[in-house]
């Protein structure tokens, strides 16, 4: 197929042979070929004027068709922008803050502040008002220098009266009474939020208005009307400026009527009611420009079939390359600029049409959902240019593993999706899989360096697990979750089970809200003993939950469901103090406590560990603190200050797990650890893997120059320990000195 450039290149007119040339001289002077000259020119004449008429027509047609455009871009930009009103609205209305400062402990203080003042900076609102549970104002507010009265009750009922009684029907039909007691809001935020075009003061309005719910919940809720916000918004210039960024136009103005030569979106309230009209120039306007050409067509013929000749070409070629931009533009949109694979959107839409093919012949096929696992650390060691880096080896890869089969799609940073019909069935086609996971996790080179790579997977097939687009993509991702709970770098295929796996987590993560409460976690203790002596200097302490139905879940049961949901701050306190006590009544032993990093990032922390220091009378020496090899990426001020207020109190920090992850020595000169843990990963390949070997004197030694001691984990046998121990290892922990115990069994 011809592009439009080939297309305008067999434009022009034909050069005449040398036949025609002869055949020329003979004509009569006053005629060509026979044909009067007058008639010719008559012939001529019409024929550009038909001509000049088909273009003017066309142009006609172009411009009616470039105005609906531009009418609906107008429509479909003023609808997104009402969107936006109630997204930026949702941040301040949907949120248990804002929930219990109004509903369940007012405080009109909060109130004044987050809608008063916050908001009134996020937000360009006009007007604003908090409506209670009975319809009244709780507080009122206008843009500063705005000089119109506040909204009362009257006037928000006679503005939004319908809106606000849908959101409050809505509301009610949404809340929930669990089994124990405790009401919750089961319904969709985008149900209980509403924008609405009023007139307010004879001037148009965006007045919106959204529920006050807790978001992500789990507070305690009230059942009955919502308070609700409301704003309003002048459609003004600032409005109108606003629109206009998006749009390719400079001339959009409000009109109750639309002036002469424009066009116009109608801006009308639910009611029906146009309040006025959203007015522009279009912005193509050529048939004017031709129509006053009429004159000079007329007088100079010959110079204007000329010029029309020149144009036709000219907008050709023009037409040409307008249409290879949008050929590149449409590209550009459907595909990532970095991989060439599809993008979100556009993968959605074709994986579509490519299911519905499949399923039309019968044919089986499989999605396969991808993680990168390691970008984001890359991203953070080695900068951003070494991540692009690695996602574009690893969509080579992909590229070259499934040929031209399929489809792919990246459809986050790190995520990308195969869909294909080449491993749909069979044990072949799991071993190509493991070839592809194989391929993807060789180091990819960039600048001399040779940066680590892995990557999971899950994977669904068609139609066993699904018969949707949506429905395979959600078990690939189950499938891939699983898959990273349980070790990354690896694939997992759907089960049905998985599902079951995911309901119960969603359980833990409601029942961890009231183990705290309830008393349920407690701490078991392992020994970390001197390596010269086997006298225990230290325990660690290890969190434990006695659920009431469950019995005893470890900690790899719910420790990452409390990290996700933002919990740890509140368990890891109570762990640091629950150890702190149980440790101020040993006589020599110390007590090792872990810590995570959304602890140290959390203010105050510091200022924790010494008022738990001070309450249980507890040498801060005596008190180490484990911390992540992950924290060391986040470099932030508020980390480093933190870590140099533990220090000044004298606490021990230990860098756990050192060497698993994507920290260099330069992290260990810039935080200044004490003390330095082996992970078992390499503890237990002592003797079996002389690379682990000589890791663990490398680590070993890279310690004693920097001054730190170390604590072998994970030592299970006499071999690993005397191997430790020749190394120069100062202490070790391992169920060769003792396993995890609970405080009354450590005291027998």
């Amino acid at each position: 197929m011809l592009n439009w450039s080939e297309k305008a290149g067999n434009i022009g007119p034909v050069p005449a042979g040398e036949p025609a040339s002869r055949s020329a001289g003979a004509l009569p002077q006053n005629g060509i070929a026979g044909i009067p000259s007058g008639l010719v020119i008559i012939v001529m004449f019409c024929a550009v004027i038909l001509s000049f008429g088909v273009v003017l027509f066309k142009v006609l047609v172009a411009e009616q068709q470039a105005a609906a455009r531009e009418l609906k871009s107008v429509s479909r930009v003023f609808e997104n922008h009402k969107q936006v009103l109630l997204t930026d609205m949702e941040r301040y209305a949907a949120s248990n803050a804002a929930y219990q400062n109004i509903e369940t402990a007012k405080s009109m203080d909060w109130i004044k502040h987050r809608f008063g003042a916050d908001m009134a900076q996020n937000i360009a609102y006009d007007r604003m008002a908090l409506v209670g549970r009975n319809l009244e104002v709780i507080f009122a507010a206008n843009a500063p220098g705005a000089g119109v009265p506040e909204l009362s009750t009257a006037r928000i009922r006679e503005i939004l009266g319908g809106t606000v009684e849908k959101i409050r029907n809505t509301y009610q039909h949404g809340l929930v009474t669990t089994g124990g007691g405790e009401v919750r809001f089961a319904g969709r935020l985008s149900d209980v939020a509403g924008v609405d075009i009023v007139e307010i003061d004879g001037r148009p309005n965006l007045a919106a208005a959204f529920a006050v719910v807790p978001d992500p919940g789990g507070i305690k809720m009230v059942h009955g009307p919502p308070n609700i916000l409301v704003t309003t918004f002048e459609i003004d210039a600032i409005h109108l400026g606003s629109l206009l960024a998006s749009l390719s136009l400079d001339n959009l103005i409000f009109a109750r009527q639309v002036p002469e030569d424009m066009i116009s979106v109608p801006l009308a309230g639910k009611s029906g009611q146009v309040l006025g009209h959203l007015a522009w120039y279009p912005m193509s306007r050529a048939s004017a420009i031709i129509a006053s050409s009429l004159p000079i067509l007329v007088i100079s013929l010959g110079m204007i079939l000329t010029i029309t000749l020149m144009t036709l070409r000219q907008n050709a070629n023009a037409k040409a390359r307008l249409e290879q931009r949008e050929q590149e533009a449409r590209y550009a949109a459907d595909h990532d600029f970095l991989t060439g694979f599809a993008s979100r959107g556009y993968f959605h839409s074709a994986a579509a049409r490519w299911l519905d093919a499949r399923d039309a012949a019968g044919n089986p096929a499989a999605i396969i959902y991808l993680d990168l696992d390691s970008l984001k650390q890359v991203n953070d060691v080695h900068g951003h240019s070494a991540g692009d880096q690695l996602i574009l080896e690893q969509s080579r890869r992909i590229s070259r593993a499934l040929g031209p089969d399929g489809l792919v799609g990246r459809i986050g940073g790190d995520e990308f999706v195969i869909l294909t019909d080449r491993w749909g069935t069979g044990n072949n086609a799991l071993q190509d899989i493991r070839d592809l996971l194989q391929a993807l996790s060789r180091p990819v080179e960039f600048e001399g360096k040779r940066i680590d790579a892995s990557c999971s997977a899950g994977i669904a097939r068609f139609p066993d697990h699904g018969s949707t687009l949506k429905e395979l993509i959600r078990a690939a991702d189950i499938a891939l979750q699983r898959c990273k709970m349980e070790h990354k770098n690896a694939f997992r295929l759907y089960d049905e089970r998985m599902d079951d796996m995911l309901r119960e987590q969603r359980e833990v993560r409601i029942e961890l809200d009231a183990a705290l409460r309830n008393h349920e976690f407690e701490l078991f203790y392992q020994p970390i003993v001197r390596a010269g002596t086997g006298e225990t200097a230290y325990f660690e302490a290890l969190i434990r939950w006695r659920h009431p139905e469950r019995g005893l879940v470890p900690p790899d049961r719910f420790l990452p469901i409390a990290l996700e949901a933002g919990m740890m701050p509140d368990i890891g306190a109570w762990v640091l103090e629950r150890a702190l006590k149980d440790a101020c009544g040993w006589q020599k032993a110390g007590v090792s406590v872990n810590v995570c990093t959304s602890q140290i990032r959390k203010p105050g922390f510091a200022e924790l560990v010494e008022t738990l220091l001070r309450r249980y009378d507890f040498s801060p020496e005596r008190l180490v603190l484990e911390i992540t090899e992950s924290l060391m990426l986040e470099e932030g001020q508020s980390t480093r200050e933190t870590l140099e207020k533990l220090r000044d109190l004298k606490v021990v920090l230990a860098i756990d797990d050192f060497g698993t992850g994507y920290s260099s020595m330069s992290y260990l000169h810039k935080f200044r650890f004490d003390t330095m843990k082996i992970d078992r990963s390499f503890v237990s390949r002592i003797g079996v893997d002389e690379e682990a070997d000589t890791l663990v004197r490398s680590l070993l030694g890279l310690a004693r120059e920097m001054g730190m001691q170390t604590i072998g984990e994970g030592v299970e046998t006499e071999q690993q320990k005397a191997f430790l121990v020749e190394a120069g290892c100062g202490f070790m922990q391992g169920y060769l000195f003792d396993r995890p115990l609970p405080l009354k069994e450590l005291a027998a």
